[in-house]
């Protein structure tokens, strides 16, 4: 039997050298139970490596720190051998927590570059199949140089391995981790979520962000004074290739992890690509701040090569102009965010809808049962949360190709738009619809249709339109298969009282 968990692929995300190999699983795993928790734990972790007080403490619970903040924790699991790792596996998928493996570089037989590296690296595994005796992991690193050029992020592609081939790799690696990596020896890692999130919105994990660790020394800083001991470490490693590996490192700790900042930035205000004065000078700015880490740390890969030490005066001045970037990236943050609240109340006080949607009776063709006490009913399309597939959204049932979802709004209203929030996974976003409106239940009138939809969220403008009733009709619930899934169902418009003024 095939059990799978439903999750983005993240073609949008990053890359390992904005990240690692290890964490950015994690993050595809945290994304899982709601789509956004992708990059909020990769900006959360990029914090860390930059500023935060956990990033040279303990493995486990500094990502458990930053699962927290997401409503989630990182669950450790004790195996002691390949039956227990498979047994592992299957109870994790079943409990809804996908699971990261930590394995060798050079156990790892499925690309042949793995072969010649030893380091850590992550599987993340979601999918089982007991009658075939096959895992499926979701990797990365696979056709990698395929998509350099066509996708922002390295999608989480599935490799199907047999039981025997993921025990094998995993007690190659467990053997080695005995000696180097004890946090892993014996572990077998899985995401599972544990209560409400801290963090809802870009916004919100930007404010934090800024609140946070205005006043925090930079770990970049710490970097620059230990330089000197550093290259004496290394004197006696000859290998440029070695040398090249622990750059690669620092690299990401603070020119990768800086560019996932500012893309989050981007994201928290989507307003600056359209404000042409506020946008320069957060693009310059950004520009300036990046560029200088990059240069910072090619400079030093190229001393440590030369085994050239820095003179007091310029570890100094770099400490310097490291702490004086950081002040005017929170400077100006806090002056975008300023600008943002004002901009928004300035609206809100211009024109405050209301969600009808959320005090609506629901009604479904079909409702989704997991089991006789887990149901994906209807009213969970309109509780305003879209966070976890079993408790968040309605899924029909999948004997019939056309579904229905629909909404009483009580009384007729006058609406303005109404939003959908569809599937996040690819291959299971809603493709046909059609949005339709009614007094009676009988006489429909379209809204909308919409043909071959690839949008996890879908936004129509009703113009003012006045129904009582809103149905959406699905005629194409999904590509692989015959299931309707809708997150969220919003019905827009002005409140009772607005509308009772200008009459």
């Amino acid at each position: 039997m095939l059990v799978a968990l439903e999750m983005d692929y993240y073609s949008e995300g990053y890359r390992t050298m904005h990240s690692n190999c290890v964490d950015l699983p994690m993050a595809g795993a945290a994304g899982f139970h709601q789509y956004e928790n992708y990059f909020y734990y990769t900006f959360l972790y990029a914090v860390m490596m930059n500023w935060g007080e956990a990033a040279d403490g303990d493995w486990v619970a500094s990502r458990r720190s930053i699962l927290n903040k997401l409503g989630l924790t990182l669950k450790v699991t004790e195996v002691l051998d390949a039956a227990g790792l498979l047994s592992a596996i299957r109870m994790n998928i079943d409990q809804q927590c996908p699971v990261v493996m930590i394995a060798n570089y050079n156990d790892l037989f499925f690309l042949s570059q793995y072969r010649t590296v030893v380091d850590d690296h992550a599987v993340l595994i979601t999918e089982y199949d007991s009658a075939r005796r096959l895992i499926v992991i979701r990797e990365n690193q696979l056709n990698k140089e395929v998509t350099l050029n066509v996708m922002k992020g390295e999608p989480f592609f599935k490799l199907q391995l047999t039981e025997e081939l993921i025990a094998d790799i995993w007690n190659k690696s467990n053997a080695s981790f005995k000696e180097i990596r004890n946090y892993c020896y014996n572990k077998l890692f899985s995401v599972a979520k544990i209560g409400e999130p801290e963090v809802h919105s870009y916004l919100e994990l930007v404010e934090d962000f800024v609140e946070s660790n205005k006043n925090r020394s930079s770990h970049l800083i710490e970097a620059v004074e230990r330089f000197n001991d550093n290259v004496s470490l290394m004197e006696g490693l000859n290998d440029a290739n070695a040398i090249a590996v622990e750059f690669e490192t620092m690299r990401r700790s603070y020119h990768g992890s800086a560019i996932i900042m500012f893309d989050i930035f981007e994201k928290a205000l989507p307003w600056l690509s359209s404000h042409e004065e506020w946008g320069q000078i957060f693009g310059g700015f950004r520009d300036r701040y990046i560029k200088f880490r990059y240069h910072l740390i090619s400079s030093f890969h190229a001393d440590t090569l030369r085994r050239k030490l820095l003179p007091p005066d310029r570890i100094l001045q770099l400490t310097v102009e490291i702490s004086q970037l950081d002040t005017e990236l929170f400077s100006l943050l806090r002056k975008l965010l300023t600008h943002h609240h004002k901009e928004r109340e300035s609206h809100n006080a211009a024109q405050a809808w209301t969600n009808y949607a959320a005090c609506a009776e629901v009604s479904a063709d079909s409702e989704y049962s997991l089991d006789p006490e887990t149901v994906c009913q209807a009213s969970q399309a309109v509780n305003g949360r879209w966070e976890n597939w079993v408790t968040d959204s309605w899924h029909s049932d999948t004997a019939r190709p056309v579904h229905w979802l629909l909404l009483d709004l009580l009384k007729q209203r006058d609406i303005l738009r109404v939003v959908i929030r569809h599937s996040p996974a690819p291959g299971y976003i809603t493709m046909d619809y059609e949005l339709q409106g009614s007094n009676d239940t009988e006489q429909w009138e379209q809204i909308a249709a919409v043909r071959n939809n690839e949008s996890v969220l879908t936004v129509h403008e009703a113009d003012g339109c006045s129904f009582r009733y809103i149905r959406l009709y699905i005629t194409y619930p999904a590509q692989n298969d015959f299931q309707a899934r809708i997150y969220e169902l919003e019905v827009w418009g002005l409140p009772d009282i607005t509308q009772a003024s200008k009459i």
